[in-house]
């Protein structure tokens, strides 16, 4: 959760709180509206008050300190046959390591389900949706899926291992370029042909 989330966060869970324990999971869904990391953050503030500890017991920035800390590595660790090497990407919808195929040799991309997640059958259902439909598909512009893979609490799509940059770099590299190479054009077409040098 981000500092700017919390309001959203809290004037929820004010709201959530003060309807009866039945309808809460019903407000909550409608309330989200599909925003599926703000109904995490909220539910889990109303999973603790059902505990019955206090959240309010200890100071407010502890809770979000923990709450906006990544999750910890899974480097190191085993999903079947596969050994995930390092974290390659991380966002809303999981986290993405490069891993090794220990039965056929390869590199792959394996995307985890957070675990978070791990219990939310909606969650749950959609990655495994992604699974089914990323198997459908064939084009040489998508990776391909190799397997899904299930083992204790995680949940994790086995990829094609696509090397180079990523999508965010190849984009800051082609904005660079664009303006690199319409700036020349831009001052002719406002009659200013005179260029500085280059430096």
């Amino acid at each position: 959760m981000t500092v700017d989330r919390w309001p959203d966060v809290e004037r929820l869970f004010h709201a959530a709180s003060e309807r009866p324990v039945t309808e809460r999971f019903a407000f909550l869904r409608q309330a989200c509206a599909g925003d599926e990391v703000l109904y995490v953050d909220v539910q889990s503030l109303l999973d603790e008050l059902a505990t019955g500890h206090s959240f309010l017991d200890n100071p407010a920035i502890d809770f979000m300190a923990r709450r906006m800390e990544p999750p910890p590595s899974m480097a190191g660790r085993r999903l079947g046959a596969f050994e995930l090497l390092s974290r390659i990407g991380a966002g809303g919808m999981g986290e993405v390591y490069q891993a090794r195929d220990t039965k056929l040799g390869r590199d792959v991309a394996i995307k985890l389900l957070p675990t978070a997640f791990a219990h939310d059958r909606d969650r749950v259902s959609r990655f495994r949706r992604e699974a089914q439909i990323l198997a459908t598909l064939n084009h040489p512009h998508i990776a391909a899926i190799y397997a899904l893979e299930e083992a204790d609490d995680t949940l994790g799509l086995v990829l094609e291992l696509v090397e180079g940059p990523t999508l965010a770099e190849r984009l800051t590299i082609r904005r660079w370029l664009t303006r690199r190479v319409s700036r020349p054009w831009t001052r002719r077409a406002r009659g200013s042909w005179w260029e500085p040098p280059p430096t």
